[in-house]
C-alpha cells in the first residue's frame, strides 16, 4: 500500500474517532450544574388531577380536570376532552427529564423569557393539591432546547422543543370530536334514518344481521366491521358554541334525519341531522340530550349512507342467490344424513 494511501486512511480514522467522541460524549457539566431529574416529580402512587395551559400567543387559557370517565375540559368551555392527547401531555411532564439544570436568579427572568413566558403550565395532583406552575420561556441560542422554570424553585433548566410543541394545543384540538363514543365491542345495533330510506343492523352474539330492511342471511364480518367503523369515524368539523338548537335555519327541530347506536346495557347515542350548510360542505347536527350544535362533514355522511346502501344490496344479492334454490337452512335440511355404522 502506498504511503499516501496509508496516511489518508489514518487521518480518516482519526477524524471519525473525533466525530464519534464529539457526537456521542455529553458535554462536561458547567459549574453548579446538577444531575438530570424528571421535569415533574410526584410521590409514589400520585397522579395529576388538573392541568391548565396558558398560551401567550393565543391569549387563551385551557383548564382540564380528570374525572372517572376521563379528562374533562372546564374552560373556556365545558366539554369532554380528547383523553389520549391530554394523557400524552401528562406523560411528557412525568417522564421527560430536565437538562442543564442551573441555579435560578430573578435577574435572569427576562433574559430567559420567564417574565413573559410563551406557555405557562399549571398542575395539581391528588396527593399534592397545591398548584404548581411551569414556565416555558425562550429557546436556547446554543443548544436545541427551551428554557423552563417551576415558579418558586431555585433552578432553571432546558426541556425538549418537542415537549413545548405538545402543549401548543388549541381548544378545538383538545375537545372530544368523536360523535359516537361507544366501543365497537359494546355496540349491538346501528341505525341510519334518512328522509327516504332507513337501515338498521343488529348484532346477536358475534353475528350481525339486517333488521331494516330485513334479510335472512347474516352480514359478513368484514362488511359489518366496515359499517361499525364508519360510525366511529364521524367527527365534529366545527363547534357552534352558544347557538340555539331551536333555530329554524338549523333544521334540527324536528330533525331531518338521524344516526343512532345502541349498546349492550341499553345506552343509546343518537345524532340528529339538520340541513346543509353549503359554504362549509357540512350539515348541522346535534347529539341528542346535548344543547351544542355542531357541523359534520357532508362528504363523510354521504359516504356512510352509500356504504350502507351498497352493503345491503350486496347482501340482498347473496340472499336472492341462495333463496333461488331455497334458503341455506332449507338446503341443509334436505341434505341426506349419513347412516351411522354399527
Amino acid at each position: 500500500m502506498k504511503v499516501s494511501t496509508t496516511l489518508f486512511l489514518a487521518f480518516l480514522l482519526s477524524g471519525l474517532g473525533v466525530y464519534y467522541f464529539l457526537a456521542e460524549t455529553p458535554p462536561p457539566k458547567t459549574a453548579g450544574e446538577s444531575e438530570p431529574i424528571k421535569i415533574l416529580t410526584l410521590r409514589e402512587g400520585d397522579s395529576l388531577s388538573s392541568l391548565e395551559i396558558e398560551r401567550a400567543d393565543l391569549k387563551e387559557t385551557i383548564s382540564l380536570r380528570r374525572r372517572e370517565s376521563g379528562w374533562m375540559m372546564e374552560a373556556p368551555v365545558s366539554y369532554p376532552a380528547e383523553n389520549f392527547l391530554v394523557q400524552g401531555m401528562v406523560d411528557a411532564l412525568a417522564f421527560s427529564r430536565r437538562a442543564r439544570r442551573l441555579p435560578f436568579k430573578a435577574a435572569l427572568a427576562k433574559e430567559f423569557g420567564f417574565d413573559a413566558p410563551e406557555i405557562k403550565i399549571s398542575v395539581q395532583s391528588e396527593k399534592e393539591p397545591k398548584r404548581r406552575s411551569l414556565l416555558l420561556g425562550a429557546r436556547s441560542p446554543v443548544v436545541a432546547g427551551v428554557y423552563a422554570h417551576w415558579q418558586g424553585e431555585d433552578e432553571y433548566f432546558l426541556v425538549s422543543p418537542d415537549l413545548k410543541a405538545s402543549f401548543e394545543r388549541t381548544v378545538y384540538s383538545l375537545r372530544q370530536k368523536k360523535l359516537f363514543r361507544s366501543g365497537a365491542e359494546e355496540m349491538i345495533e346501528i341505525k341510519v334514518k334518512m328522509p327516504e330510506k332507513e337501515f338498521r343492523v343488529q348484532r346477536k352474539g358475534d353475528r350481525w344481521h339486517w333488521s331494516e330492511p330485513a334479510l335472512a342471511n347474516e352480514i359478513p364480518l368484514e362488511k359489518a366491521s366496515e359499517l361499525v367503523y364508519a360510525f366511529q369515524s364521524l367527527y365534529v368539523k366545527e363547534f357552534l358554541d352558544g347557538e340555539d338548537p331551536a333555530k329554524k335555519e338549523w333544521g334540527l327541530e324536528p330533525p331531518q334525519a338521524f344516526l343512532a347506536v345502541k349498546e349492550k346495557g341499553g345506552k343509546e347515542e343518537k345524532l340528529l341531522l339538520g340541513v346543509p350548510e353549503g359554504r362549509k360542505e357540512a350539515l348541522y347536527a346535534l347529539r341528542e340530550r346535548e344543547k351544542l350544535v355542531v357541523l359534520v362533514s357532508e362528504k363523510k355522511l354521504r359516504s356512510l349512507v352509500t356504504l350502507f346502501e351498497t352493503t345491503f344490496f350486496e347482501c340482498q344479492s347473496d340472499d336472492q342467490r341462495e333463496t333461488g334454490s331455497g334458503s341455506r337452512k332449507d338446503r341443509e335440511s334436505r341434505r341426506p344424513v349419513p347412516e351411522k355404522s354399527g
